[in-house]
Order: structure tokens, then sequence, then C-alpha cells
């Protein structure tokens, strides 16, 4: 295989560039490594930096690669550390020659050079892949690491959500030009976003968490020899709890990111000074803050931070949560290495360990996973 400059061998990482575009005659070029395994096997990508200013994406895709062992390597792995260099030169999310958002562009007709980056993405390395996984970071939030997956029916996409091992899953809805729905409009090429949430701040466990969610991806459709590592819970989110500003004003967080919070506690205070009000914010339920605001400048009706919510029953110490439904991974695989469920144990410690976690659950949807059934 050849993409650009970059030609895979057997057994060998080999780096090189693709030109993109073309812009004032001068050649538009973004860097490209492949993986080259000893064995046959399937195709697929790992892309970050597509918004350029998403630092963590970048970061952990330099991390997988220091850490990646070429003879565990099976079929082909195409890596595109920084799809938006000029971006990232400037610490910008958009392509700076045209201010576009580059993930809006996918499959779009348009003049300008992002529709034709885009484009050249799709037809040299999407096309070539059976799937795909496509980093990204928070901007103006700081989020729990967590996939987005469309509200589409793909089961590969939400096996590969599932296998990524992070304790949240989000469901969304997409936007067309999405590199993630365009790539299987095209081509039925499933592509898993994988939001790490750094808000351009170094996250070294979220990157480690990234790595590892790469890493279990890879081993579950045999692209890469190891053994998964799950939660033993995994929350499936349809939706969550957001808590917006009812006035403007300079924000005051009071919560860390995956902090417990009790039902009633100050989470947020805002203070206009103009108008010399303050806003108080306290949580309607007991959950864990999923996300957070950067920007301390905050507009009414911006949001703030969103929860996690869980319902209490203290008759019965029962635990439920609000928005989401439950996958357990105890005793369902051999195998695999289960941990705890961090977000859960931050709630648990709460509460009490007393209190037992009830709620919908959902069936087990690994159907390439045969071979780690018991």
């Amino acid at each position: 295989m050849q993409i650009g400059s970059c030609i895979s061998h057997q057994g060998k990482i080999t780096k090189g560039s693709l030109i993109v575009g073309r812009l004032n005659n001068k050649k538009l070029e973004i860097p490209i490594i492949i993986a080259g395994g000893k064995k046959e096997g399937q195709t697929c990508f790992i892309s970050a930096g597509m918004h350029g200013d998403e630092i963590n994406s970048i970061e952990t895709i330099n991390q997988f690669l220091n850490q990646l062992n070429i003879n565990d390597v099976k079929g082909t792995i195409i890596l595109l550390p920084l799809i938006n260099p000029w971006g990232f030169k400037q610490r910008t999310r958009y392509i700076p020659f045209d201010n576009q958002d580059l993930n809006r562009c996918f499959n779009k007709q348009g003049r300008s050079i992002s529709y034709e980056i885009a484009k050249t993405i799709l037809k040299e390395v999407v096309s070539k892949c059976s799937y795909g996984i496509d980093l990204h970071d928070g901007n103006k939030n700081i989020l729990l690491p967590h996939p987005r997956i469309l509200k589409e029916d793909n089961s590969l996409l939400r096996e590969m959500s599932y296998a990524l091992g992070t304790d949240i899953i989000l469901e969304r809805e997409g936007s067309e030009g999405m590199m993630a729905i365009e790539s299987y409009r095209l081509f039925k090429v499933p592509v898993l976003t994988f939001e790490l949430g750094g808000a351009s701040i170094i996250r070294d466990d979220f990157i480690n968490q990234g790595v590892r969610g790469i890493k279990n991806v890879l081993v579950y459709n045999d692209n890469l020899k190891g053994i998964l590592e799950l939660p033993i819970r995994q929350f499936f989110l349809q939706d969550r709890e957001g808590y917006t500003a009812k006035i403007p004003g300079i924000l005051h967080i009071e919560v860390e990111l995956g902090e417990a919070v009790k039902k009633g506690e100050v989470i947020a205070i805002i203070h206009d000074p103009i108008a010399n009000q303050k806003s108080i914010i306290k949580a309607k339920y007991p959950g864990i803050v999923f996300s957070l605001r950067k920007d301390a400048f905050i507009n009414k009706d911006e949001t703030i931070l969103s929860v996690l919510h869980f319902r209490v029953q203290e008759s019965t110490h029962q635990l439920i949560p609000i928005q989401a439904s439950m996958l357990i991974n105890r005793q369902r695989l051999r195998k695999v290495i289960t941990r705890p469920t961090i977000i859960l144990d931050d709630m648990l410690s709460l509460l009490g360990f007393s209190y037992k976690l009830v709620g919908k659950t959902i069936s087990f949807p690994f159907k390439k996973l045969e071979k780690y059934m018991k």
C-alpha cells in the first residue's frame, strides 16, 4: 500500500506525507504513518488534529505510536497524527485559509481549500479502510473521555464504542459533513469519534485513557494482539443534564470534573458586576460531573456544566441512573481484564457503599467476541 509518499512494508513502521491540496501553487501536506503487520488483516486508520487546537488528540497518537510493537500488529494501521497542521500553528480550530471547520466539509460541495482537503482524505485514506477512529478534544468545555456514536443502526460502530472501554458512551445527532457520517454514507466505513476532553490543557490521565481505548478497539477488530481492558459497568447516555446560566457574568465553578455531587450541593456561582446580581446553581440530583465550562466569562443561557444524574431510593438503598442504561461486563467474558468503574466508585463513596446500583441494562453487544465468551 502507498499513500502519498508513505509506502507500507510488512513488519515495519514507515513515515511520509500526503498532499491534500494546493493553495497559491504551494503544496499542502499532512504527515502520515503506516504500521504494516507481518500477517494479513484489516486496514484501519486513526486520525487526530482535525481541529488544530485539540492537542490531547494529537498527543494521544504520539503516545500510542511510542508504545506500539510492530510485532503485535496484524493487517495495516494508517495514522494521521495531525490533519490540520495549519490550524495547529495558529492555535485555531479551523482551517485558517478559509476559516472552515474541516469536520463539516466531508462529502460536501465547496470551492474553498477545506473541501479539497476533506475530499482527498476520503479518497486516499478512508476509502481504503474497514473502519477508523477519529480523535478529538474539548474546546470551550473539558469533558470526561468518551466515544460519541451516531443515532443510526450501525452495529459495528456501537460494538466498537463499548470495546473502547470508557465509563461513558454518548449517543448524539450528527451534522452533515462530519467525517464519521460521510465515511459511512460513501463507503460503509464506520468511524468512531473519540472525545478526550482536555480543553487545550494536556491531561496525561486522558491521554492514557485514549491510548488504552485505541488498543482495545484494535484488539477487538483483530488488528493488534492483546487483551481487552473494560470497566465492570459502562453507562450508555442518551442525554445528559446541562445546567445553564440564568444571568451573564463571571463564572465560579465549585466542583471538579468527574466529582460526585449531592442533591442540593452548590456547583457554580455567577456574579454579574454590572447589575450587582448573584446566581447560585445547585445540583438537582446526586450525580457525576461530566463536563465543565473552561471560560469564566459567561452569557445568559450558555451551558455551565453537565451532570450524569442518579436517583436515590433511600428506603431500599438503590442507586438508579436517570439518563443512562448500563452494560455490565463482569463474568461475561474471559481473556478480558475488568477494572472498577471509576465514576460509580466516586458516586458510592459519596453516598456510602451500602447502595446497590440498579436500573435498565443493555444486552451484551459484542458479536465479534464469541471466542472470549465463557
